[in-house]
């Protein structure tokens, strides 16, 4: 496959005359990581995975420097770090660079497949807008049943989940669906569960199953992926070492361009 070939479809948003166009950046940024083979690649493992945002519907919205030859807005930063045999720390950061939205989250999940959320979680959003409305900032936990969250000193219910149900946040899910991609493959089963978008928006019936497998410039890629009830489909790009190599929804796409760390 060279660069003027097709995308798969579930990652596929070249159009026309587009420039920059999105199949050159894409393919890109994907060789640009693995172009040279490296053996020490395990997700689970890893602190910090970094990927490049690519918008799927161009408009020229970029600024500066960015507007006519660099399709990337930003860049998710995807921390993790095991904290005990039973927990880890999750760290998000969110830039784009287009809007000046800034999106950081903070949460706890327990050393299950699931990752499972656990205590209190915390969201805070700037943007470059300077006026009241310019930052957010929230905190949430479960009770019970119920998921709560607390912003300007009143505490809402968002919703309820029953006592068994797996519980996650869709960042987790960079984990999770390697977690559980050779279960999947291997039955042709989906794997259940309710997500807290964001850490704020209750997402209550989700469900992950096998795509296919593609070959992207000689390298073998797992697809899976997430539909769910008020939920944007989404589709997620497995390398052989259970890296999400390509994350794609309907907005935009995330492309991984370097991890950093070794064991957490």
């Amino acid at each position: 496959m060279n660069n003027s070939e097709r995308l798969h479809w579930s990652f596929d948003y070249n159009y026309g005359a587009q420039k920059p166009q999105f199949t050159e950046q894409l393919v890109e940024t994907f060789l640009r990581f693995y172009a040279e083979p490296k053996t020490d690649r395990i997700s689970a493992e890893t602190t910090e995975h970094i990927y490049d945002i690519f918008p799927n519907y161009w408009r020229g919205y970029a600024i500066g420097e960015h507007r006519q030859d660099n399709l990337s807005l930003g860049q998710t930063i995807i921390k993790r770090q095991q904290t005990d045999d039973a927990h880890w720390h999750y760290a998000i950061e969110y830039t784009n660079r287009t809007s000046g939205e800034d999106l950081q989250l903070r949460f706890h999940t327990a050393n299950d497949l699931y990752r499972s959320l656990a205590g209190k979680w915390y969201v805070h959003a700037q943007n470059d807008c300077q006026d009241s409305y310019s930052t957010f900032a929230c905190e949430g936990e479960r009770v019970a049943d119920e998921i709560r969250l607390t912003l300007n000193h009143a505490e809402i219910t968002v919703g309820c989940i029953q006592k068994d149900v797996p519980f996650t946040c869709n960042w987790a899910l960079f984990d999770v669906i390697p977690a559980f991609s050779r279960t999947i493959q291997g039955s042709g089963e989906v794997v259940e569960m309710v997500l807290l978008e964001d850490l704020e928006k209750l997402r209550p019936v989700n469900r992950i199953g096998f795509l296919e497998s593609i070959q992207l410039h000689e390298t073998q890629l797992d697809g899976y992926y997430l539909y769910g009830e008020g939920l944007l489909p989404s589709y997620w790009w497995l390398d052989m070492h259970g890296n999400v190599a390509i994350s794609a929804n309907f907005f935009q796409t995330l492309v991984l361009r370097e991890i950093v760390g070794g064991s957490a």
